[in-house]
C-alpha cells in the first residue's frame, strides 16, 4: 500500500483494489472494522473514513448492526453518440434508449408511468416554446433494472402536437420511445440537447433509488427538437453508482 495521502485515503484504495479484483466480490461483507483496525494498523475512526469514502463512491453500503457489504451494481451503459440513434425496420432491438442500454448491459428494463394532462407553468412553457397555461401531457416515469430502481424522469409534451393522435398517451401507442412515436405521425425529431448535473439526492430520491450514503444523482434535463420546435423536454435523474455515461465524439 502506496505511502501517498492520509492513511483513511490509502486504506480505502486498498479495499477499491480488493473489491475490483474480486477478493470481496458484490454481495459479500467486509472485515468488521476492528479486525480491518488490526490489518491496517489503524485506528477505528480511520477506518470508518476510509469506509466512508467507499460508501461516497457507491462501492459498498452499511446495514446498520449487520456490518458493511459490497454493493451488487446493477450500471446501465449509455453510449452517448448512439443512444437517440433510430434503428432500421428491420431491427430487433427496442425502441426506447432505456430499454436498449439496459439490455446491452445484460440486464431486463421494466418502468412504472402515469400520465396526466397539466397546464404548463412558466418555466415548463419557455423549454417548450409555448405559452404559460398551455395544456401539456405530463408522464411521471420509474425506471427499473432487473427490478433495481435506477431512474426516474418527468416528461412533457404541448398537448397542441399530440391531441387526437395515437401517440397522445405515451405509453398506450405501438411505438415505444419519443423518437419512434412521433415519426408515427410525421414529427421527425432530428436533435436532442443535454444538460447535465451532479448534486445530492433529495430525501425522496434517497428512498425511490434506494441511494447509499454520499452517493451523488445525476440530473439532466433533456429537450427533444423537430427543427427548431421543441416537442418533449423531461427531467431525469439517475442513480449515480449505477449509471455509466460513455461518449465517443469526432474530432474534426
Amino acid at each position: 500500500m502506496s505511502s501517498a495521502g492520509p492513511p483513511y485515503t490509502r486504506i480505502a484504495a486498498s479495499l477499491r483494489e480488493k473489491i475490483a479484483s474480486g477478493e470481496y466480490p458484490p454481495g459479500s461483507r467486509l472485515p468488521p472494522h476492528r479486525e480491518l483496525a488490526r490489518t491496517y494498523e489503524a485506528a477505528q475512526e480511520t477506518i470508518r473514513r476510509a469506509i466512508a469514502q467507499l460508501q461516497a463512491e457507491g462501492l459498498v453500503e452499511t446495514r446498520g448492526q449487520h456490518g458493511t457489504f459490497v454493493q451488487t451494481r446493477h450500471s446501465v451503459r449509455r453510449i452517448a453518440t448512439d443512444f437517440y440513434q433510430r434503428r432500421p425496420a428491420t431491427s430487433t432491438e427496442p425502441t426506447s434508449p432505456f430499454a436498449r442500454s439496459v439490455e446491452a448491459s445484460g440486464g431486463h428494463a421494466t418502468w412504472d408511468h402515469e400520465t396526466t394532462h397539466e397546464s404548463a407553468d412558466e418555466h415548463i412553457a419557455d423549454r417548450l416554446a409555448i405559452q404559460t397555461g398551455d395544456p401539456v401531457v405530463v408522464t411521471r416515469y420509474l425506471y427499473r433494472h432487473d427490478g433495481t430502481p435506477i431512474q426516474t424522469a418527468v416528461s412533457w409534451e404541448p398537448a397542441a402536437l399530440t391531441a387526437g393522435t395515437p401517440i397522445e398517451l405515451p405509453e398506450a401507442g405501438a411505438a415505444v420511445g419519443v423518437v419512434a412515436r412521433f415519426d408515427t405521425i410525421g414529427q421527425h425529431i432530428d436533435s436532442v440537447t443535454e444538460e447535465m448535473t451532479a448534486r445530492p439526492p433529495s430525501p425522496a430520491e434517497v428512498e425511490t433509488l434506494a441511494i447509499p450514503p454520499g452517493v451523488s444523482v445525476l440530473a439532466m434535463s433533456r429537450t427533444y427538437y423537430v427543427g427548431e420546435t421543441p416537442v418533449e423536454t423531461a427531467d431525469i435523474v439517475m442513480a449515480g453508482h449505477r449509471n455509466l455515461l460513455a461518449y465517443r465524439l469526432a474530432v474534426n
